[in-house]
């Protein structure tokens, strides 16, 4: 005789499953946003710095973007639950999960696209730079 779930029991694997989808979902919102404002902060940046505009803003804007970096690299290394933070394999290896997570397709492209992104900025502004001025 097999035993099968009980209706609250189904009510509770179910509720289980949505709570997760949203935080995924949510997640991803996040995961988006510090992308987007990473690479802008980093264009700006760098359009400041070869168009020589001396300013306070662009020193500020590189620690955005290194800011933006490091929380889009490491978003997924930080336990959401209590539970998650008993588990002994989250405390030796908590990058584990933000690996996992950059080594999807997406992910990953983002993620390189916004580690070189500065630096694809500065080599185009200053391809512009040198035409204005020549």
């Amino acid at each position: 005789m097999e035993r099968g779930l009980s209706p609250e029991e189904k009510r509770l694997v179910e509720r289980e499953f949505i709570a997760r989808q949203e935080v995924a979902a949510r997640r991803r919102v996040l995961y988006r946003r510090v992308f987007i404002v990473g690479i802008v902060a980093a264009v700006l940046a760098a359009a400041l710095r070869e168009f020589r505009v001396p300013t306070l803003i662009t020193p500020a804007l590189g620690f955005l973007w290194l800011a933006c970096l490091l929380a889009y690299a490491g978003l997924a290394a930080f336990p959401s639950t209590f539970v998650r933070d008993l588990d002994f394999r989250w405390h030796s290896n908590p990058w584990q999960e933000a690996l996992n997570s950059l080594a999807s397709g997406k992910t990953q492209f983002e993620a390189i696209a916004l580690l070189v992104s500065p630096y694809l900025g500065r080599l185009l502004f200053s391809f512009i730079y040198a035409g204005f001025m020549s």
